[in-house]
């Protein structure tokens, strides 16, 4: 392989539905490694989206350096595109120096763009006239009867998308009005590198959905509902990233309200939560590939030691 890379360290993925300690284990085998992190979250590219998105801080990094993290105002539009070609760049510049890039993330459609490479992701011409009607109908009826339809029309590329992303939804939609087909998937192939898959779950669910909501009520704490003030006044309430990241149109729509009593829209960002992790867990279960570990009382240094064993045989300290 050229560039100076070295073919026997491969790249390592840890990944798993939201909330099950995905940072921590990448964080600590980073540490024991000597190596960098990427981040395969769509959610943590938007600057100033740090309490809700559970950003990792300063502190729980424990300096390791981690790339695609805070790479677009919430204004932009990062495409799938823009972290192929980031996160790709990072991997190659890592690799060079004879380390093992851990890329750590649930978000399904980003791991993909990396780790299984595309190669042509086929494209369909914009459709203006659909992509108005389209545009009426959200505004008549709702993202969420989109988001529906798109489910009965295309359930791959709905699983693939977030119930809050407008843009992507509609896109969709008018991709399969426009072909009478649902939306072509990209012509994947292995990528030029080794991959060990790493995935965290819970075995009991209500124990994970009690930590969410635990969650929630500790980011609500932290100043979640004034951070969401904040970049609403600063970037507008129609920033893209506000728009489309959960929870943050929930305490937009609460502050506009007036309303006191946050509970019943902690309540509703807990069940969107859960059933995004329900979500994730549907996407990573087709991947044959990936090591699973359940995390229930199991602590973060048995996790390491768990994650070493499956790295047996390419990587050494």
């Amino acid at each position: 392989m050229s560039e100076g890379y070295h073919t026997t360290v491969p790249l390592i993925a840890v990944v798993g539905a939201t909330a099950t300690g995905k940072t921590a284990l990448a964080v600590a085998l980073a540490q024991q490694l000597g190596t960098e992190i990427i981040s395969a979250d769509s959610r943590y590219v938007y600057r100033g989206l740090d309490i809700g998105t559970a950003k990792p801080t300063e502190v729980e990094r424990q300096g390791i350096p981690h790339a695609l993290i805070d790479v677009a105002d919430p204004t932009e539009q990062f495409t799938v595109a823009q972290y192929q070609a980031q996160a790709t760049q990072s991997i190659k510049a890592i690799r060079a120096r004879g380390k093992s890039p851990i890329v750590v993330g649930g978000t399904g459609f980003y791991l993909r763009a990396v780790l299984q490479a595309p190669s042509q992701v086929p494209s369909v011409a914009p459709q203006p006239v659909i992509r108005e009607a389209l545009g009426r109908e959200l505004e008549a009826q709702g993202l969420e009867a989109l988001y529906q339809r798109l489910q009965q029309l295309d359930p791959l590329r709905a699983s693939q998308l977030y119930p809050q992303d407008a843009f992507r939804i509609v896109r969709a939609l008018e991709i399969i009005e426009a072909t009478g087909q649902p939306v072509p998937q990209a012509v994947e192939e292995p990528p030029p590198y080794p991959v060990v898959w790493l995935g965290l779950r819970w075995r009991n669910r209500d124990r994970h959905r009690a930590l969410l909501s635990q969650r929630i009520a500790q980011q609500v704490a932290d100043g979640w509902i004034e951070e969401a003030e904040a970049l609403m006044a600063r970037y507008g309430a129609d920033a893209h990233a506000l728009q489309t990241t959960l929870g943050y149109p929930e305490w937009m729509d609460y502050r506009s309200s007036n309303a006191t009593n946050p509970q019943p829209v902690m309540d509703a960002i807990a069940l969107k939560t859960s059933q995004y992790a329900g979500r994730q867990r549907t996407w990573f279960n087709k991947n044959p590939a990936i090591h699973w570990l359940d995390i229930d009382d199991v602590s973060l240094a048995d996790q390491c030691a768990w994650a070493r064993q499956h790295l047996e045989g390419y990587v050494t300290k």
